[in-house]
């Protein structure tokens, strides 16, 4: 496994016919490695930097609120 960084990029897939693009899964995946991440860093070493990059409850209530 390589990871998504490698994967075509969302123009490179409507040049070749893609109507429509699913994350499905991978957002799911690219959560559960954050947590192990921080789980991980937290038990080894007592910190959790691994969490530096969270959104604040105000910022999710507006993600969630956009239509």
């Amino acid at each position: 496994y390589y990871g998504w960084s490698r994967s075509p990029t969302v123009a490179q897939l409507a040049a070749h016919g893609a109507a429509r693009i699913s994350l499905g899964a991978s957002v799911a995946c690219a959560v559960y490695g954050l947590v192990e991440r921080a789980a991980c860093e937290a038990l080894e070493t007592g910190t959790y930097t691994a969490l530096d990059s969270f959104l604040s409850h105000a910022e999710i209530n507006a993600l969630l609120g956009r239509r």
